[in-house]
């Protein structure tokens, strides 16, 4: 299988995965998981230091490595002052947990334009994501994603790797979204299809690694794009799961072991890049 049809298949994949994740709050009674969150979160921390910047070296050499630095920083920059960080994406807020349930009413409610709004879970992350917010945060989260596959799918071992790791991602990320998006009062089917719109950004993504590689001299693009990529995993399992995981009531042992086991599961299939 050449790598463009590679590439579609798991881009659909990803696609069909994330619009059933998003489907689950919409129409039936069903819990996110946070145990398959931290094994995402561990999966994605073995993807970037097992596979892709191993193999970011191996075609670029050593120069490329502060390339990871760059696409940790560029994404940790754009969430800081462009994007609305949704600190519910994955997080403790029972936005999420209550699968669209009414949040209760507090008193300074009224003050939400001043950012005012209290913390119900007692976190320390304030409720500041609404509806459409969300959507464009999680949604150029996704783009990222898609580019990172894209650069991964030109090794066929290393594409299947990324892309099992962004599966992992993007199903609980799609309930995350569904169950916000229904607890801000959107109809169900202006969640679908607003979930639908997300799940596009991996292919929109991809297709823009590959036009992008089509004008750059294709092999030293191919190893800055894995390590920068490398970066952005890190980044989006550094400080965007871990960090709301570790709010939660959960247990401690059962999160950790999920991040191992996720960690594990890369490291392991390091022999099968080796094995080629």
């Amino acid at each position: 299988m050449t790598g463009v049809a590679a590439l579609s298949v798991y881009t659909g994949a990803i696609l069909v995965g994330a619009l059933a994740g998003g489907a689950l709050p919409l129409f039936a009674s069903v819990r996110r998981s946070d145990l398959l969150l931290s094994f995402s979160a561990g999966v994605m921390l073995g993807a970037a230091f097992f596979h892709m910047l191993p193999e970011a070296v191996e075609q670029g050499g050593s120069a490329v490595v502060p390339f990871v630095l760059v696409g940790f920083l560029v994404l940790y920059l754009a969430e800081r002052f462009v994007l609305v960080h949704v600190c519910a994406e994955p997080g403790p807020n029972r936005r999420l947990s209550t699968a669209g349930a009414p949040l209760p009413h507090h008193e300074d409610e009224h003050e939400h334009d001043h950012g005012a709004h209290a913390d119900p879970d007692g976190t320390g992350c304030d409720v500041h994501t609404l509806g459409l917010a969300a959507w464009l945060g999680m949604s150029a989260h996704t783009l990222v994603d898609g580019f990172a596959l894209g650069a991964a799918s030109v090794t066929p071992e290393l594409g299947l790797l990324v892309f099992l790791a962004i599966l992992a991602h993007k199903v609980p990320n799609s309930f995350s979204l569904s169950a916000i998006l229904l607890s801000e009062g959107y109809s169900r089917g202006k969640a679908v299809a607003m979930n639908a719109a997300f799940a596009l950004m991996v292919p929109v993504g991809a297709g823009l690694y590959v036009l992008l590689r089509e004008t750059a001299d294709g092999g030293k693009f191919t190893s800055l794009a894995l390590a920068a990529s490398a970066g952005t995993f890190l980044h989006l399992s550094l400080s965007d799961i871990l960090p709301d995981l570790h709010r939660r009531g959960e247990s401690r042992w059962r999160l950790s072991a999920a991040l191992v086991a996720g960690l594990a599961v890369m490291g392991a299939l390091t022999l099968l890049r080796h094995d080629h």
